[in-house]
């Protein structure tokens, strides 16, 4: 996907996406908590179950979009620019496992010993915990749209991406569909053999991703959309945003999803939703980057510590049951474990920043600044 730099970067302030992917990342939260359950299980299906879905679509559109405009003409410049980014990626996932191996033990995932196997299906696909599947996800569906990117037209890319996932979208939202009128149901039986669900690198995070490449590969204009334009794509966002809610309580009723992580709108909206973000001319926020991560990271610690404390203090009843509370009790924690790991990592960072120059006989005040993700 070789472009001239400065037609694929856009000089004009695009911060609106930091903020987009700070609430998405509460989003992930909302689908862990079900916020709205205690007040109308209908809401938080609405919320929880469907409007929650476009987080994930988010982040990866947003890493295709902000990987892919750095690229150039220049091959090998493009490889080391992946490279770097898929290391850091592997990185933060290795973190990330030692970071619940504790709860890992309290679950009794080890109890029944290790099989080479499901490690690495976990490591892999699944994920070594609930939420830790979208580091290799993105891991691979990053390479995958690298590679595809590189065929001659993009057409064959989209064409794999578009395959990819509607495989995908059979095994999970469509599932019933594909089991009962498709008769696909061996074949998906053998895959899941292999995979918990089809929400991983191979099926679910090759579009998105691509999508955010086209968008970095066509540029954005150079000037600030009109106010008027910025409505269209705000109201074209929230109808889709509708339109999924309407597409899962049709699934829902039809009894077809087997997991519901993959529906057909999700990626049209959350689309619709990184595009409006670019209008709306808002200053970037490097404490909103990183605390994103973390909170992505650190909040199925965050509802562990709330119900500890709820427990603790005899506060069951407004801290757990009540899930409005319960939700915002969970956020404020997982933002502030954010914050505390981010200080940490900048810190660790300057440390080793200054070791470095240390070593090389340089004073630490020249060397350059470096962000850790």
């Amino acid at each position: 996907m070789g472009t001239d730099r400065s037609a694929a970067r856009s000089s004009r302030n695009i911060g609106g996406t930091d903020w987009l992917k700070f609430m998405a990342a509460l989003l992930v939260i909302a689908n862990h908590t079900s916020p709205l359950a205690s007040v109308s299980p209908q809401a938080d299906f609405w919320v929880a179950g469907l409007i929650s879905r476009v987080a994930v679509p988010i982040f990866f559109i947003g890493s295709g979009f902000f990987l892919f405009r750095k690229f150039a003409d220049d091959a090998s410049a493009n490889r080391s620019a992946v490279v770097r980014y898929t290391n850091k990626i592997a990185l933060l996932y290795g973190l990330s496992i030692l970071i619940y191996l504790p709860l890992n033990a309290y679950k009794g995932d080890f109890a029944q010993g290790f099989h080479v196997g499901s490690v690495l299906r976990d490591i892999v696909l699944d994920g070594t915990f609930y939420h830790l599947w979208f580091f290799p996800a993105l891991w691979i569906g990053v390479w995958l749209i690298y590679f595809l990117s590189r065929l001659p037209s993009m057409a064959w890319a989209w064409t794999a991406a578009i395959a990819l996932y509607a495989f995908g979208l059979l095994g999970d939202g469509y599932y019933g569909f594909a089991a009962n009128t498709l008769h696909l149901k061996p074949a998906y039986d053998a895959l899941y053999a292999w995979m918990d669900y089809t929400r991983n690198g191979l099926f679910f995070a090759p579009l998105p991703i691509l999508a955010g490449a086209t968008l970095a590969r066509r540029g954005l204009p150079k000037s600030a959309p009109s106010r008027s334009a910025g409505i269209r794509l705000g109201a074209a966002a929230i109808i889709a945003l509708l339109l999924l809610i309407a597409e899962g309580e049709w699934l829902r009723g039809l009894d077809l999803p087997r997991h519901g992580s993959l529906y057909l709108l999700s990626i049209p909206a959350a689309f619709l939703l990184f595009l409006w973000s670019t209008t709306w001319n808002m200053r970037g926020s490097k404490p909103l980057r990183a605390w994103r991560t973390w909170i992505y990271i650190l909040h199925p610690w965050a509802i562990v510590l709330v119900r500890g404390a709820a427990e603790a203090v005899n506060g069951e009843r407004l801290l757990i049951a009540n899930s409005p509370v319960h939700y915002v009790a969970v956020c404020l924690a997982s933002i502030a474990l954010s914050a505390l790991a981010a200080a940490a990592m900048g810190k660790a960072g300057k440390i080793r920043l200054f070791a470095h120059a240390k070593k090389r006989g340089e004073d630490s005040s020249s060397a350059p600044s470096r962000r850790i993700f």
